[in-house]
């Protein structure tokens, strides 16, 4: 009988330690992807900001003022 509990105890240890090892998987896959998740999005807000700044910066210095209102008039 004690053999009988011995094994079952070792059973019952195993099977948990498989359901541990899945959860805590489970949980460690679900931070990482958050933190790519995350860090993609800087990254592409990062560069949203960059090209805005270039446009603007191209924009103000395009020449004469004059010119570019003759030029945009005709985007209104």
């Amino acid at each position: 009988m004690a053999e009988f509990l011995v094994w079952l105890i070792a059973a019952l240890g195993a099977v948990g330690g498989v359901v541990l090892g899945r959860v805590w998987g489970r949980a460690e896959g679900e931070r990482t992807g958050k933190r790519e998740a995350e860090s993609d999005a800087m990254e592409d807000k990062n560069k949203r900001v960059e090209r805005g700044q270039d446009a603007v910066r191209d924009g103000r210095s395009a020449g004469d003022p004059a010119d570019r209102l003759r030029r945009n008039d005709g985007r209104w």
